[in-house]
């Protein structure tokens, strides 16, 4: 199964346009701040390859499982890279992780999709880490 990658890109669009802040990317090699218009922000061959790999950090942290995600190089593209299909089985689930993404690195005046990095860290430090049993506890035994 799979996800139309078109229908997350214009639904994408417009909740970036009903949210109305800035979409920014602070470029770190000069210190300034590339504002982002809406339509390449959810574009497959612009950030939207980003806001799906946030998204799926979330949603891999939530469930255990990603969203089979088919990127590709393309030196037309934003930032060299292109969506070219979603392998997830729910628009509700793409959509709703990336919503949750983009809300955890938002500030009150802009989206900085700089911040997606941290929260891909993030979730990966923290699905990665494997509990550890108390102290006297019997090998295999649950509370």
């Amino acid at each position: 199964m799979s996800v139309d990658v078109e229908t997350v890109s214009r639904t994408m669009a417009a909740l970036l346009a009903h949210d109305r802040r800035r979409v920014v990317y602070h470029d770190c090699a000069t210190g300034g701040h590339l504002t982002v218009d809406v339509p390449i922000a959810a574009s497959p061959a612009g950030l939207l390859p980003a806001f799906l790999v946030a998204g799926e950090a979330v949603w891999r942290e939530a469930s255990g499982s990603g969203f089979a995600l088919d990127i590709v190089r393309d030196p037309q593209a934003l930032f060299g890279y292109r969506l070219r299909a979603i392998g997830a089985d729910s628009f509700a689930s793409v959509m709703l992780a990336m919503m949750e993404a983009t809300a955890q690195a938002a500030g009150p005046q802009a989206i900085v999709v700089n911040g997606f990095a941290a929260l891909w860290s993030a979730a990966g430090d923290r699905t990665t880490q494997v509990p550890q049993p108390a102290a006297g506890a019997a090998p295999g035994a649950t509370p």
